[in-house]
């Protein structure tokens, strides 16, 4: 019985996402261009790399959402915005266009992501978004995790996270809890580590 115990125990931790792999490396260890090549990722942990490349004209439609920006909370509605969209431009290109929001427990192969791997794609996006001016008011900073072994109740999510210039304030970017292309949520990150899901996604 203490076994069994044992076993859902560790089930369940990783029932939001597969295995931690190295999440980051896409973000930290390659010079990411949307023009010329950026890794995205198309399989659960990031197992499988894409080196992709938009063409101006994608690269322009998503730096659109960002003309006029007005202030921090403005260019964070912006980002949700764009961020879906660039999963939907992506996502064709990548093969993950069929990507079904949640998934994280069973891998059910190429072309469906966990929150690891969202969390990588997404903090590629918006490191690109940095580079190339759209973003005003904010910086892109360190996935954030949240779960029982990051110190808070849960189970093990992962997502990317920006930091507000003006005042060091800490959002999270989550795209996991949709299909590809869906909603993204920009939420504040303690509240997200507070075990935050949208009503309608996928929950953990």
């Amino acid at each position: 019985m203490t076994r069994r115990i044992l076993a859902l125990g560790a089930l369940l931790t990783l029932a939001a996402c597969a295995t931690p792999p190295h999440i980051e490396e896409a973000l930290l260890h390659h010079d990411n261009d949307p023009l010329k090549r950026f890794t995205y990722c198309t399989q659960f942990g990031c197992r499988t790399e894409f080196g992709m490349t938009f063409t101006q004209a994608e690269w322009d439609e998503i730096g659109a959402f960002f003309i006029g920006t007005r202030d921090a909370a403005d260019e964070r509605a912006r980002i949700a915005k764009a961020m879906s969209r660039f999963e939907q431009i992506a996502g064709v290109k990548g093969g993950t266009d069929k990507d079904v929001g949640g998934t994280g427990f069973f891998d059910p192969g190429p072309g469906q992501l966990d929150c690891y791997a969202e969390a990588s794609n997404t903090s590629v996006a918006l490191q690109m978004m940095q580079k190339s001016g759209f973003l005003k008011y904010h910086v892109v900073d360190r996935v954030t995790m949240r779960g029982v072994p990051f110190g808070t109740l849960g189970l093990v999510h992962a997502t990317a996270t920006i930091k507000e210039i003006s005042d060091g304030h800490l959002w999270v970017v989550d795209t996991w809890f949709f299909d590809n292309g869906g909603p993204t949520f920009v939420i504040d990150r303690s509240e997200w580590r507070a075990g935050w899901h949208p009503d309608c996604g996928a929950g953990i």
